[in-house]
């Protein structure tokens, strides 16, 4: 059941939040670590909300929350880099609906901080690296390039020379088609590869047992 919901949470999210971004990964290090940010600041929010014993406001305040820190992480990129956060638009808020989609900021599981943060930055920083991984094939695929954060919008180390003005067929990558083409691909991949391993483990089992 664990690994159902966390392909669920996993696809949910991605389709979230990498379908509708930029293929840059400058783009992605910038929403991956808002993302990261929003699921820190989250967890200890709930907590907070908890220890008041505001328990049934709880999905109320933590979307007003969320929200918050999301309008500030926007503001700040305004003042750091107004190009990114242009190009971005209305994506810069789609970390804080993935924070709901792959953590556990709403249950009430455990009432040890401690346990609740690893359990969240975990799955968060597992997504944050597959994220990171599709940002990164599309940039080098889609772009010829690696961009990285800068005060003009990004910075491009060109990998693969591309004509000025000619077709590029790479760019497929790129686009919102291409970004679930590689999702569906990685879904599968991953699927396969835990199905793989779950029938290992049963005939050790079975063997084990034998």
């Amino acid at each position: 059941m664990k690994t159902k919901r966390n392909i669920y949470s996993f696809l949910t999210a991605s389709l979230a939040l990498l379908v509708p971004s930029p293929g840059r990964f400058a783009y992605g290090i910038l929403l991956l670590f808002m993302l990261n940010l929003l699921m820190l600041a989250g967890t200890l929010f709930k907590h907070l909300v908890k220890v008041l014993d505001l328990d049934e406001l709880l999905p109320v305040l933590l979307a007003v929350f969320l929200m918050t820190v999301s309008v500030i992480f926007k503001q700040l990129l305004i003042t750091l880099s107004p190009l990114a956060a242009l190009t971005l638009g209305f994506i810069i808020y789609m970390p804080a609906v993935s924070s709901f989609l792959i953590g556990n900021l709403y249950s009430q599981n455990s009432d040890n901080i401690k346990e609740n943060l690893a359990v969240n930055l975990k799955e968060s920083i597992l997504f944050s690296i597959f994220a990171l991984a599709v940002f990164l094939f599309r940039d080098i695929f889609g772009y010829g390039t690696i961009s990285l954060p800068a005060a003009s919008g990004l910075v491009e180390i060109s990998l693969i020379k591309v004509r000025e003005g000619g077709f590029y067929p790479g760019i497929f990558w790129a686009t919102i088609p291409g970004a679930l083409v590689i999702i569906a691909l990685s879904l599968a991949i991953y699927v396969h590869v835990i199905s793989k391993f779950n029938q290992v483990k049963e005939q050790e089992e079975s063997n084990a047992n034998a």
